[in-house]
């Protein structure tokens, strides 16, 4: 708890002006008051913690409030409670209520800031008139305002910072696992090489059938794990390739090896609706990584009891694109989220393994290609992924 107490405060400053009120109802803010509540919150940095901008907020707040105690109390997600303390008077240090910050004056009031996590401010005092003046509750009506818009932005500013950290971190492993890569080809090189130059070998010269098939196996295995580390290491590099005629299904196929491990895992089967397809218009890297975050997260939705994932590719009706139907059998997306989810940074997974970027760059990537995204909740379970992507013309018709 971080308590602070301000000197016992003199009679109202002469610059004070009086309030008339005009009809019983009418709050009206001496200009002076809400010039400094003003200037408190324009002279915040972006940076500043909840505690700085309370703090900040309360002591502008208490230049108008003479011999008040003001405070706020604001729940953490996680440790201690923020609790602020502007008092005229002193007392034990015992503890603290949340429903009564200020024991030693005689009346309190508390005021909501954020429902959803029961931050309050609380005004005190020994008289209990003084809490019901007009002017008083206006200032306190746009205190409370301003800490919430303020608290917000905070708890916005901490989440983009954490997000930055992650993302920094997956860089650098990123730049690590790459190199892994890298130095494990050389010697799959030489397994793939070898293995083969023995399974020939064999044949000519007679080895046992079963000692043939299992370098026949030591080969496949070898030449499928170079395969994927080189696929691996061209979707991780920038793409600087032009749009061009590829196949959406050799790249949902990339994809899904990519995703392989993931779903066994969690238990995902997969199954494929292939339809007589053209070739897209698009660049291999950018739409691989389309589909590893759509494939992704619906291995992570069906983590618990696994499901099928179905993919269905086929013409549009109109014959103008290729319509991308990506369906999981998963915990589903609450109705009032799916107009938010292509948003930056809005994520539904609380465990912190989101970021709230993957379907935010899917969509980034698909409006790139002249394409479009949309989700639908399904019925009783599960998310389904629409996609639109334009077909390559061919070369006659660019002409």
């Amino acid at each position: 708890m971080s308590e602070r107490t301000a000197e016992r405060l003199g009679e109202p400053p002469a610059s004070a002006a009086p309030v008339t009120l005009r009809k019983p109802l009418t709050r009206d803010i001496p200009l002076d008051w809400l010039d400094d509540l003003l200037l408190a919150a324009s002279e915040l940095e972006p940076s500043a913690s909840i505690e700085q901008r309370a703090s900040a907020l309360l002591g502008a707040a208490a230049k108008a409030l003479v011999g008040c105690g003001l405070g706020v109390h604001i729940p953490g997600a996680a440790g201690a409670p923020v609790v602020i303390r502007l008092s005229p008077r002193a007392h034990a240090d015992d503890g603290y209520d949340p429903a009564r910050l200020f024991p030693e004056l005689s009346f309190e009031r508390v005021l909501t800031i954020t429902p959803e996590d029961r931050s309050t401010v609380h005004v005190a005092t020994d008289d209990s008139g003084y809490l019901d003046s007009a002017p008083l509750v206006a200032l306190l009506d746009r205190l409370v305002l301003t800490l919430r818009a303020s608290i917000r932005e905070a708890r916005a500013q901490q989440t983009l910072r954490e997000q930055v950290i992650q993302a920094e971190k997956l860089a650098s492993l990123g730049k690590i696992a790459a190199g892994v890569v890298h130095e494990l080809n050389n010697p799959l090189t030489s397994i793939l090489a070898y293995s083969e130059y023995l399974r020939r070998k064999g044949e000519r010269s007679g080895f046992d059938p079963s000692d043939l098939e299992r370098l026949a196996r030591i080969n496949e295995a070898a030449d499928r794990i170079l395969r994927f580390s080189r696929d691996l290491i061209a979707y991780s590099r920038p793409s600087s390739e032009k749009p061009g005629a590829v196949s959406l299904h050799d790249i949902i196929e990339r994809a899904l090896i990519f995703c392989e491990h993931l779903f066994e895992q969690t238990g995902v089967t997969v199954e494929k609706r292939f339809g007589d397809i053209p070739a897209a218009r698009g660049v291999i890297g950018p739409l691989t990584q389309v589909f590893v975050n759509l494939f992704t997260n619906a291995a992570h939705a069906m983590h618990e009891n696994g499901g099928c994932l179905s993919i269905t590719t086929a013409v549009s009706p109109d014959d103008d694109h290729i319509a991308v139907t990506i369906r999981d059998d998963g915990h589903g997306i609450a109705p009032h989220h799916l107009p938010r989810i292509f948003d930056p940074f809005f994520t539904t997974k609380t465990d912190g393994t989101g970021t709230g970027l993957g379907l935010s760059i899917v969509r980034n990537i698909v409006a790139s290609h002249g394409g479009t995204i949309r989700a639908a909740a399904r019925a009783p379970r599960g998310t389904t992924f629409y996609l639109d992507l334009p077909i390559a013309l061919p070369s006659s018709a660019r002409r």
